[in-house]
């Protein structure tokens, strides 16, 4: 029997699983330090103050693009005391909302790895961030018509995952997720019942760094070996 038997729905997470985004985040880190730096007092680290910002502000604004670039303009006016040009703060917004609008980049065997799983199971897709811009990405990427589900959500923890599957009436034994995030896509399913591969990419945001678990998940190398483990046995 195929290991693929065990399951009925397989789930995929969007963001460095499907397409890349974290590297875009890095590099609006990177403009942040050199804009904001020259404004701010010697001993202050400005990256260290927008990371602190992002962490308290996820439970106000969630995560996302817009999230970023509110967490962006309150951290260049509290780590330069509000010394910050006005044209920065107009800098900053203005590479948000072209970050916002930048296309899709898809990784590497990300279409034939949908459609292959797909012949041969339910694929749903569970990601979280911006409703909207999650969904425009949804819609360009080409994506959209491999998923019989589509769910943006605030949080990706055990209740969420339960209510979503719930809702879709997928018993969470049959269910496996696919995911670079082993904080939000691996570890909540696995607690939940179901069966978590861990795809890693090559950065990942420090909110989503888990360094203390235990395990119970697979680690998989490349998005393109899922239908292969799913036809193991």
């Amino acid at each position: 029997m195929a290991r693929g038997d065990a399951f009925d729905v397989v789930g995929f997470d969007a963001d460095d699983t499907l397409w890349r985004s974290e590297d875009d985040f890095l590099a609006a880190e990177a403009m942040f330090a050199e804009l904001v730096g020259p404004y701010a007092p010697d001993g202050i680290d400005v990256l260290d103050a927008l990371h602190a910002i992002e962490r308290d502000n996820v439970a106000v604004s969630g995560y996302g693009v817009k999230a970023f670039a509110l967490s962006m303009i309150q951290a260049a006016v509290t780590a330069t005391r509000g010394a910050v040009p006005s044209a920065v703060i107009g800098r900053l917004v203005d590479h948000a909302h072209d970050m916002l609008m930048q296309p899709v980049e898809l990784l590497d065997g990300v279409p034939e790895t949908l459609a292959a799983v797909g012949r041969t199971h339910r694929l749903v897709l569970i990601t979280k961030g911006d409703l909207v811009h999650q969904l425009r990405k949804v819609r360009t990427s080409g994506l959209e018509h491999h998923f019989e589900h589509i769910e943006v959500v605030l949080e990706k923890d055990v209740a969420t995952y339960r209510s979503i599957l719930r809702e879709w009436q997928i018993d969470p034994a049959r269910f496996v997720f696919v995911g670079n995030s082993v904080r939000s896509d691996v570890l909540p399913v696995v607690e939940l019942g179901g069966a978590g591969l861990h795809v890693e990419y090559h950065v990942t945001w420090e909110h989503e760094v888990v360094d203390d678990h235990d395990g119970g998940f697979v680690e998989l190398g490349s998005i393109t070996d899922v239908p292969g483990w799913l036809a193991g046995s």
